[in-house]
């Protein structure tokens, strides 16, 4: 991902999510800023993109807060965190968001984090668990749903080991 995606990268965004949910520029070049080394895009054979992986490396039992800007990224990182994963709707069911996690996976294991953590939105949830997310439990609940309640009904904090493919 370069910083002249980002208008398209909008674009997938407002096609897959709710308008409660939107991020906006200044936070993809935050992350884009932090973290350029893992945040992909996906384009089609005429050039038009038609997906993004936005993840990096995070520490911690909680994932960072919606639409925050971040001032730098943990050190030393325990975990490859998905903060977001999205397809365009005409794009899904063709292996895009595969490939994307794919790159994904190697960029985390190349440097050494063998656990990604991801907040699902909750129609997503059963997704994530086909590819072998789970539930992250021992996290203390008050504090873990108030983060969930800026993602919607539904959302989980889920993580599965990285495995290289």
């Amino acid at each position: 991902m370069r910083v002249h995606d980002l208008g398209q990268v909008l674009e997938v965004q407002a096609d897959v999510y709710d308008a409660d949910i939107l991020e906006d520029r200044s936070f993809y070049q935050n992350r884009l800023d932090l973290a350029p080394d893992s945040c992909w895009v996906a384009r089609d054979t005429d050039n038009q993109l038609q997906g993004y992986l936005v993840s990096y490396p995070w520490a911690g039992l909680l994932p960072p807060s919606l639409g925050d800007a971040l001032s730098s990224l943990p050190s030393p990182a325990d975990q490859w965190f998905i903060h977001d994963c999205a397809v365009m709707r005409r794009a899904q069911g063709r292996g895009v968001a595969g490939a994307l996690l794919q790159a994904g996976r190697r960029y985390a294991w190349q440097r050494g984090l063998r656990r990604c953590s991801l907040v699902s939105l909750g129609p997503a949830v059963g997704y994530w668990q086909r590819l072998g997310y789970k539930p992250i439990e021992g996290v203390p609940a008050p504090v873990l749903e108030a983060k969930l309640r800026q993602y919607g009904e539904q959302a989980s904090f889920m993580d599965c080991a990285v495995h290289p493919d």
